[in-house]
């Protein structure tokens, strides 16, 4: 695909073409940003501003786009073009070429001007300024026109109506939850995320598994089902450690008493980091697995809630030990919801995704 947004300068295409391009350079398709003037300064200063000039750069840009798209690179350009042949040309050379038109009037265009093109145009001072004293066209048959005459333009809102009308699907999802954790372990590696982005899809995917687990337990409470106690048991069995009810141990414990057990919580830690499991029972001298099963499912909410506890309750760096933790247990338990049905599971991993959340906030200031 090849879209141009075709606007005059101060009209805004250029904030909008990189708030797209934000958008869509998140997806698998490869997308190249192309700015009119910057294309003119990488070529060199061969070209003015007149007509001819004008109408040269225009159809280098074109069959630039042109080439791109027979390679397989989505192109988009953010241009002034005034020459309606040269769009017919786009329009019957380029693969799924795309037009928009910021449509903003020259008093508002005026207004805008931080660089004081027009003003210094209508002041003679400078010439060959289109709008001033080269005529500008809007596009004769443009795929979309986009109204930017309004005094505080909502750009997020303008980029989705041309994602919208072009249908372009947007790679959007939270990667590390696509495969269930427990059994295609994930080998966490840099994302194509970043910053707010980031945070965007993991709330996106922590509310979508509230939103499921909320459903399955109020399913539960429909058939007068409810919470089992869970009776504590001593958690050092014979040389083991027993996971739950260590951890369970450690939920209900005050602070003195988990102070006493992190150095243990510490090397499951250090073994999850490892396997990204939880194993039933751990050597009590050397934690490490004496159980090769994996599956009790409660383990890995109880897990998360024991070390937002230790986070919310240590000032020091250990803190991003914890979170890296809680991050990703709650990953498996979101990649592997639909496997929770007892009601303890899913309330006690709805508690773990809501403290998650509240973590998270501390750093994106909700």
């Amino acid at each position: 695909m090849v879209i141009w947004l075709i606007g005059m300068s101060a009209s805004g295409k250029t904030t909008i073409g990189k708030k797209l391009f934000d958008k869509l350079s998140l997806s698998n398709e490869k997308w190249l940003f192309l700015d009119g003037d910057t294309f003119r300064n990488i070529l060199g200063e061969d070209l003015g501003h007149t007509i001819e000039d004008r109408r040269k750069n225009a159809y280098r840009i074109s069959r630039f786009c042109e080439f791109l798209s027979t390679q397989g690179i989505n192109v988009l350009a953010c241009v002034l073009s005034i020459f309606h042949e040269n769009q017919k040309y786009n329009k019957e050379n380029i693969g799924n070429y795309k037009e928009v038109f910021i449509d903003v009037n020259f008093d508002n265009l005026v207004k805008r001007d931080n660089k004081d093109l027009y003003k210094k145009a209508l002041h003679g001072e400078i010439e060959n300024v289109v709008g001033v004293d080269i005529e500008f066209k809007p596009p004769y048959s443009p795929d979309l026109i986009i109204d930017n005459n309004i005094d505080s333009p909502n750009y997020d809102d303008m980029v989705q109506q041309i994602i919208n009308a072009f249908k372009i699907e947007q790679d959007n999802k939270y990667g590390y939850t696509l495969n269930n954790l427990l059994e295609r372990p994930h080998k966490y590696q840099y994302s194509k995320f970043e910053g707010v982005k980031m945070f965007e899809k993991f709330r996106t995917d922590r509310s979508l598994c509230i939103d499921f687990l909320n459903n399955r337990l109020q399913r539960l409470k429909n058939n007068n089902l409810e919470a089992v106690e869970i009776v504590y048991k001593e958690h050092i069995n014979e040389n083991n450690l027993v996971l739950r009810d260590f951890l369970f141990h450690l939920y209900n414990s005050d602070r003195k008493e988990m102070d006493k057990e992190e150095s243990i919580i510490e090397l499951i830690i250090k073994r999850f980091e490892v396997s990204k499991k939880l194993h039933l029972t751990y050597d009590k001298n050397e934690i490490r697995k004496s159980s090769k099963q994996f599956g009790d499912l409660l383990n890995y909410p109880l897990f998360s809630l024991v070390l937002q506890k230790y986070y919310n309750n240590t000032g020091s760096q250990q803190k991003l030990v914890y979170l890296n933790a809680i991050l990703k247990v709650n990953d498996i338990i979101s990649s592997a919801q639909s496997d929770f049905i007892l009601f303890n599971e899913i309330d006690y991993s709805l508690k773990a995704f809501i403290g998650e959340l509240k973590i998270i906030g501390e750093f994106i200031n909700d």
